[in-house]
């Protein structure tokens, strides 16, 4: 990762049961890794800033809901003043929207020290469904040029709102970044020593659990959509029990836990 610019946080956002192996349960805080640089905008009724709005166009003072076409998107000036600020004001001031810029090639093996945040295709642009055969051919040539060299294209865009760095690769994909005043430095890390024991027996649990590469699907999604529909239909499902931290031995429990994933 390159050099961080933003200030370390403070203030833990949420805090996680960290499971390793099936009795280490370790809890941890967890902190955000980055920050805002853009400037922030807010719906209102009308451009009254006393009159905010919600996401589905909903008065907050009265929850009547509004013509989206009263919603007006301000932003604040340092002031304190709220002045009206649209995605084309916005490309004004700092780049024509639509307009993806390459500043430079990043060698492929360089790109891991950006952070990604989205990821986007691309794709030569089609024309009441037609094809551009020039645009295509450019495209392609671009895409093969970099597969040759093993670069990627580091691009400004605008697309909405702010232009924002990104990385576009040799097959079109491309991957949104946070520039480096959007990172934020490294909380402390806890400084212990572990006897030789200690680092043997997490070495062992590691080898147990194992070491791969899987193909990654949203299990989440599924499960919560039969909770879903089992609520439409008036069943509720048994809740899932949160394992609970252990305050045993370290070396017992990682053994207790070699132990279980044996048994398991």
């Amino acid at each position: 990762m390159y050099t961080a610019l933003a200030n370390a946080p403070t203030r833990a956002t949420t805090s996680i049961n960290l499971a390793w192996g099936p009795l280490m349960v370790i809890p941890c805080s967890v902190y955000t890794g980055t920050e805002p640089t853009r400037v922030e905008r807010k719906e209102f009724f009308d451009a009254d800033p006393n009159v905010p709005v919600g996401r589905s166009a909903v008065r907050k003072d009265t929850g009547e809901v509004i013509d989206t076409a009263s919603v007006v998107r301000m932003a604040q000036a340092l002031n304190g003043t709220w002045v009206p600020l649209s995605d084309d004001e916005i490309a004004a001031c700092t780049t024509f929207r639509g307009l993806a810029e390459i500043l430079c090639f990043v060698k492929n093996a360089k790109v891991s020290q950006y952070l990604t945040e989205d990821v986007k295709q691309v794709r030569p642009k089609r024309e009441k469904g037609k094809v551009n055969p020039a645009a295509e051919k450019a495209f392609a040539l671009l895409l093969a040029g970099m597969a040759a060299k093993k670069v990627h294209a580091l691009i400004k865009v605008a697309m909405r709102g702010p232009a924002r760095y990104a990385l576009l690769d040799s097959k079109g994909n491309l991957s949104l970044i946070y520039s480096a005043d959007q990172i934020r430095n490294m909380v402390d890390l806890p400084t212990v020593e572990a006897t030789p024991q200690e680092l043997e027996l997490a070495g062992k649990l590691i080898d147990m659990i194992g070491t791969d590469a899987p193909v990654l699907t949203d299990t989440t999604a599924p499960n919560v959509r039969t909770y879903v529909d089992n609520k439409a239909a008036g069943y509720i499902t048994a809740a899932v029990e949160a394992p609970a931290p252990s305050n045993i031995d370290l070396v017992q429990q990682m053994l207790a836990s070699i132990e279980a994933k044996k048994a398991s």
